[in-house]
């Protein structure tokens, strides 16, 4: 088999802010359980503050737009930083409106760019869950907001032949899932490494094929952090 080069491109969730440490949050456990060789190898671009914005910039670099080609997974949160700022701004409705649809532009166009770049990399984009602040704003038209986010970054990754994983209801009401106000705990980073796990295999590895999956003892990797 082919060994896995894994490029996580995203914001605090894909540095793992929150996780008791560095080799346990979801991008580091998804890693365990993709990796089959002591070649495969970890590249973890996660930066905490990162909005979707900066980090369409980033994938345009040449440095990564060189190195997508050569991945064979990759994975993605972005947004949420998105309306952290819309929050902080005072939470308008009209800048809720105009953040919802800035992020779908900019999610679509990053999708749109890796598939130019790899047409046959497996894609997972990270869809929101309801941080706690959210209960107090209003859990209604909070929630109502998330699952329009959901539904459209459902439908830009079924565009882009790439898989949505969606955390809202495995974080509904689990406030005991989260180390401050937006960042999970190893609590809810586990939950998210196994939403990853179901979502997608392992490049190269057929799906129903759990025996290759589960071969990761004794392996070494190497995690590259910008």
């Amino acid at each position: 088999m082919k060994p896995v080069t894994y490029l996580a491109l995203g914001d605090s969730l894909t540095e793992g802010v929150g996780a008791d440490g560095p080799d346990s949050h979801f991008v580091a456990q998804h890693f365990c359980h993709m990796k089959k060789t002591e070649w495969c190898r970890l590249i973890n671009m996660g930066i905490s503050g990162l909005t979707s914005g900066e980090l369409y910039e980033l994938i345009q670099t040449p440095a990564i737009r060189k190195l997508i080609p050569r991945v064979s997974h990759m994975t993605i949160t972005t947004g949420g930083c998105d309306f952290i700022s819309w929050y902080e701004a005072g939470a308008s409705l009209s800048g809720l409106a105009k953040t919802m649809r800035l992020v779908r532009d900019r999610v679509g166009r990053i999708l749109r760019l890796v598939r130019e770049l790899n047409p046959e990399v497996p894609v997972q984009l990270m869809g929101f869950y309801l941080p706690p602040p959210a209960y107090e704003m209003g859990f209604l038209f909070a929630s109502r907001a998330l699952k329009s986010m959901n539904e459209n970054y459902d439908h830009s990754c079924r565009k882009y032949g790439a898989q949505m994983v969606n955390p809202f209801d495995s974080f509904l009401h689990r406030k005991d899932f989260f180390a401050d106000e937006v960042h999970p705990n190893q609590n809810g980073y586990n939950v998210l490494a196994r939403l990853f796990g179901k979502a997608i295999q392992p490049a190269g590895i057929p799906a129903g094929d759990q025996e290759a999956v589960s071969e990761t003892e004794n392996q070494t990797s190497e995690t590259v952090v910008p």
